[in-house]
């Protein structure tokens, strides 16, 4: 089964995670992340700044301005409908996560790729049974446990290290 439409379980709020038994799912969820949504208007930042001088040089300031806009609004389309495609929540693996997305849909996937910048931003590349390989970035604020971050950070090394 690749994928499936399983309701996430909630946990009881007097029960914190140190007194969870052994067989309980080791489930995560994923909040907006404030280091990716700065990096991402950032970036855009950048680029509008870049179109608009490039622009503004040759067709003149009110050219460079729509210019600026029209990429301005451009990536931020793409960055808000890229944030709504992430997964809300993930559950480490043996050898991969099953990711669950806003529709409860539910998917198993080997994590074949691995980068890690310090302790902030984990890139893994997440292969499906079927289809194209994907990216899913997971910044360290985005997990309300920092124990989660480390250990998906430690199981994805190691699963990377056998696909090499």
């Amino acid at each position: 089964m690749t994928s499936a439409h399983i309701p996430l379980p909630e946990l009881p709020a007097h029960l914190p995670t140190a007194d969870l038994p052994v067989d309980f799912p080791r489930r995560h969820t994923l909040r907006p992340s404030r280091f990716l949504w700065g990096a991402t208007a950032a970036f855009v930042a950048v680029a509008a700044g870049s179109v608009f001088h490039c622009v503004a040089a040759y067709a003149g300031l009110f050219n460079g301005y729509v210019a600026a806009l029209t990429v301005t609004a451009a990536l931020a389309t793409a960055a808000w409908g890229g944030e709504r495609r992430r997964p809300v929540a993930f559950e480490i693996g043996q050898d991969g996560l099953t990711t669950w997305d806003r529709a409860g849909n539910a998917q198993y996937r080997r994590i074949t790729g691995c980068a890690q910048w310090s302790d902030r931003l984990l890139a893994l590349i997440l292969l499906p049974a079927q289809g194209r390989p994907a990216s899913f970035l997971v910044a360290a604020d985005a997990l309300a446990d920092a124990s989660a971050f480390r250990e998906l950070a430690v199981r994805a090394r190691r699963c990377a290290q056998e696909h090499l």
